[in-house]
């Protein structure tokens, strides 16, 4: 599995697209949490403009192909650090914090 820290960079959102670009952002980490990619997506509450994915895939190279997919990926409007991982432990309540 992999967690991804993404990151925007303000300043090379064109003007007057910002709202376009997110939109086409949430449909794209839509389909991929619906297809069961990711696992779980999300915003950082102490960082603007920045978020988590975890990611389901069997390589990085997969997780690259999915992350090529973002809207923001194509003219590096975003970072995104991928990190490779095993989970140990998964809590059983764990989808109890949807929102938290």
């Amino acid at each position: 599995m992999f967690i991804i820290n993404q990151t925007l960079k303000a300043e090379k959102i064109p003007a007057g697209k910002g709202e376009e670009l997110f939109q086409k952002h949430v449909a794209w980490f839509t389909r991929h949490f619906e297809q069961g990619n990711f696992l779980l997506v999300g915003p950082y509450t102490d960082k603007e403009m920045a978020g988590i994915m975890i990611c389901n895939a069997e390589s990085r190279e997969a997780v690259e192909d999915i992350l090529k997919e973002d809207v923001y990926y194509a003219d590096g409007i975003a970072d995104y650090e991928v990190r490779s991982f095993k989970a140990g432990k998964i809590a059983a309540n764990f989808a109890d914090f949807v929102g938290k």
